[in-house]
């Protein structure tokens, strides 16, 4: 894919998918490839186990088949690993590559990665050169505002990285030590958007497509990641899409969602086995109904499921009740 086409495409549809550590594993990627996002990204892949080619990194990389553009999110910190894992994933067929410069998990920073490449631009900018010039693929970032609110150096940086190679920045509305439900700082977004020639992508407090909307006008951003959004709803894509080229939407019915979390853990299994389908659906269920009354006893109850039969029954158990979709106890 070439870097043209990508910006093309970006700013046609203004939307990008993200990496969510976690969820965004191959089985989710195959469900979100059925509502024709144009792009679909990887959970995090580090760099040095891929070219240690580590059994459950390579896992990760396999990819989900469609009509859309396949992307891969490398985290690490050491130019050389990067440059080298950027090489064999897209060897692999990927279409871009999106480095990790936002990730504020403990795990990832205290080697140097995710966020914390934001404390040294030089170093932040070697990387993004390492990996670009080791592919032929366009090279995107995700960053923050900053590692936290005494250091905002967003905007300087923005302007380095494409300056590095990169053709387009996603930028996370908060800084470091922000957490999820913080409010998200569309001014800064805005500042580098206007500031930067390349697409700038909006992140953070995406939940519909009106959100989407709204975070698109405010900040004269290119396009929007929806983050938590995203997560046990694939939906918001066609929403997203919908709504920004001025179409109707109509959102999913209770059935619908219970069917695409039915196929969502058959995926699961299939892939990883039954054991771990099981730990990993404990925690996706309760996103798919999130608006359900009760749900705090629905993540209760989830939590002790062992079997994977166990949870179509589960699920009879919520229903609607009127105007509201309810978890019945």
């Amino acid at each position: 894919m070439k870097s043209s086409l990508f910006i093309k495409i970006l700013k046609e549809k203004k939307l990008l998918l993200p990496p969510l550590s976690g969820y965004t594993d191959y089985p989710y990627r195959v469900i979100l490839a059925r509502f024709k996002p144009p792009f679909i990204i990887t959970e995090m892949a580090n760099a040095r186990a891929i070219v240690q080619r580590n059994r459950r990194t390579m896992q990760i990389l396999k990819i989900a088949e469609g009509k859309h553009y396949n992307g891969v999110q490398l985290v690490g910190s050491i130019p050389e690993f990067m440059g080298k894992a950027a090489e064999i994933v897209e060897d692999l067929g990927f279409d871009y590559l999106d480095i990790n410069m936002g990730c504020t998990a403990r795990k990832v920073t205290c080697r140097g990665e995710g966020v914390s490449l934001m404390k040294n631009e030089r170093h932040a900018c070697e990387i993004v050169a390492a990996v670009t010039n080791a592919v032929d693929v366009p090279v995107t970032c995700k960053l923050r505002l900053g590692t936290s609110k005494q250091s905002i150096n967003v905007v300087s940086l923005s302007q380095k990285l494409i300056d590095a190679g990169a053709v387009s920045l996603t930028i996370h509305g908060r800084s470091g030590e922000k957490k999820f439900g913080s409010r998200v700082d569309l001014d800064i977004i805005k500042k580098t958007a206007t500031a930067l020639s390349a697409p700038i992508i909006a992140n953070g407090g995406i939940y519909t497509g009106l959100d989407a909307q709204k975070i698109l006008k405010e900040t004269g951003a290119s396009a929007v990641m929806p983050g938590r959004g995203l997560l046990g709803n694939p939906w918001i894509v066609p929403e997203i899409l919908n709504i920004l080229s001025k179409h109707s939407y109509t959102s999913p019915i209770l059935q619908q969602k219970k069917d695409i979390c039915l196929e969502h853990l058959r995926l699961l299994t299939e892939f990883y086995g039954e054991r771990r389908a099981v730990l990993k659906m404990r925690s996706i269920l309760p996103h798919y109904f999130s608006s359900c009354l009760f749900l705090k006893k629905l993540k209760k109850d989830v939590q002790q499921v062992t079997e994977v039969k166990h949870i179509p029954i589960l699920l009879e158990r919520i229903q609607n009740d009127g105007m509201n979709t309810i978890y019945r106890t």
